[in-house]
């Protein structure tokens, strides 16, 4: 009786052992496939982002300072960005203090 049990239970585990194995098995080359796929897509972004940087660096209007321009070209550029950075800084300044002042009646 108890052959017959223990044989019973012995079948039925690798019956589902088997079933088993072939899900896992179909579940991994699901994934490589898969995995193939997002190495084309990954292969063919790369390609469009060289292709991107190379038209942008084709068509770059700004100049870069280099050592030997003038000094007062530096200067005025330098002095150009520090104006436009305290404008940017006054406007988000004012920003601010509005919505202080909203929120300070908001609270009253």
């Amino acid at each position: 009786m108890w052959f017959w049990v223990w044989t019973l239970l012995v079948v039925g585990t690798l019956v589902g052992a088997a079933f088993l194995a072939r899900d896992l098995w179909r579940k991994a080359k699901a994934l490589m496939e898969e995995l193939g796929r997002a190495g084309d897509v990954a292969g063919r972004a790369s390609e469009r982002v060289g292709e991107a940087v190379a038209r942008a660096a084709e068509t770059s209007s700004a100049p870069l300072p280099t050592l030997f321009d003038d000094m007062t070209v530096h200067y005025e550029r330098v002095s150009a960005q520090r104006a436009v950075r305290v404008e940017r800084r006054a406007a988000r300044r004012a920003r601010n203090e509005a919505t202080w002042q909203k929120w300070k009646h908001f609270n009253e």
